[in-house]
C-alpha cells in the first residue's frame, strides 16, 4: 500500500474519536483493527472507493480541515462578518476562526449577499459553531452521503454530531460547493 492509500484508507484518515480503541493509530496492526472496526460499524464506507477520494476531499492535516470548515463557515456570513469593526470582535474573530483573514472575508464579493439561512444561527466568534457548520456545508456539498461521512470522520466525532444540528434552507449543493471552494483558494492563497 503506498503511503497516499494509506491516507486515504480509513483508520488513516479518520479522527481517532471515530475508533473503537479512542486512540491514534500507531502501527499496522493497529491499523488493520481499526479498519476492520470501521467497515463493520460503518458499512457506508465501503461505497466509495479510496481512488475516488482525492479529487474530491482536502489532503491537508486535520486542523488545516477543520479551518477549511470555519472559512467556508465565514464566508457563509460575510454580510454580517461585514459589520465587524472593533477591535476586540477583529480579535476574538482572528483567535476563534481565522487569523489574518476577516479583511480578506470582508472584502469578498460574498460579503454584498445575504447570510445563508440557516437553523440553529452559529456563534460567528465560536470556533465550535463555525467548525461545524462549515463541516455541515462540506457534507451539503457533497455528491453522495458515503463522501458526506468521509468528510465527517476526518474531524472529532463530537463535531460530526454538532454538524448535523444545523438546517440549511434554501442552499443547493451547488452553492455549498462554492462556498468551500472559495474557502479553499483563501487558504491557498489565491484570490477569489
Amino acid at each position: 500500500m503506498t503511503q497516499h492509500a494509506h491516507f486515504y484508507a480509513p483508520a488513516g484518515w479518520a479522527h481517532h474519536s471515530w475508533l473503537e480503541c479512542g486512540h491514534p493509530v500507531r502501527d499496522e496492526r493497529a491499523a488493520r483493527v481499526a479498519h476492520a472496526f470501521l467497515f463493520r460499524r460503518y458499512p457506508e464506507l465501503v461505497q466509495v472507493a479510496c481512488a475516488d477520494l482525492p479529487s474530491a476531499l482536502p489532503t491537508w492535516p486535520r486542523p488545516a480541515c477543520a479551518r477549511l470548515c470555519r472559512l467556508a463557515a465565514a464566508l457563509a456570513f460575510g454580510g454580517s462578518l461585514r459589520r465587524v469593526v472593533a477591535a476586540q470582535a477583529r480579535l476574538a474573530f482572528a483567535a476563534a476562526v481565522a487569523p489574518h483573514l476577516l479583511d480578506t472575508i470582508q472584502r469578498h464579493p460574498r460579503s454584498a449577499s445575504a447570510d445563508l439561512r440557516v437553523e440553529p444561527a452559529p456563534s460567528l466568534f465560536s470556533r465550535r459553531d463555525m467548525t461545524a457548520l462549515g463541516l455541515a456545508l462540506a457534507k451539503h456539498a457533497a455528491s453522495d452521503a458515503s463522501l458526506a461521512f468521509w468528510w465527517s470522520l476526518r474531524l472529532p466525532r463530537e463535531m460530526g454530531d454538532a454538524a448535523q444540528r444545523y438546517r440549511m434552507h434554501d442552499v443547493s449543493t451547488v452553492e455549498a460547493a462554492e462556498l468551500l471552494c472559495d474557502a479553499r483558494r483563501l487558504m491557498e492563497g489565491e484570490a477569489c
